[in-house]
């Protein structure tokens, strides 16, 4: 990944490959791969007895999600950075310079 903008690049990270929104309630599963909780259970629904991981396909015996406290916490402060950013550039409702 570029190293061009930082913030660009906690977004991403920051993000659920499933969804590709901030994480929501993070969890952790056997791989090491983090989802938005509601995704990956509705990823592994109508599953038994196989739960692949949507990003590196490793297979688990069980539905076991670890809640990731402290990477919710980050995403948090990710968010709360975009929005900021948003409005000191004036982006979140459009410009605000003068277009006279």
């Amino acid at each position: 990944m570029s190293n061009s903008d930082p913030l660009e690049t906690l977004r991403v990270e920051a993000s659920c490959s499933v969804c590709l929104e901030f994480l929501q309630d993070p969890v952790l599963i056997e791989c090491g791969h983090n989802f938005c909780r509601h995704c990956i259970t509705r990823w592994w629904a109508g599953l038994e007895g196989s739960f692949p991981c949507p990003v590196c396909r490793k297979s688990s015996r069980r539905r076991r999600l670890r809640p990731n406290r402290q990477l919710g916490n980050m995403v948090e402060a990710a968010r709360q950075l975009r929005a900021a950013k948003r409005r000191a550039t004036g982006s979140e409702f459009g410009s605000t310079a003068c277009r006279a």
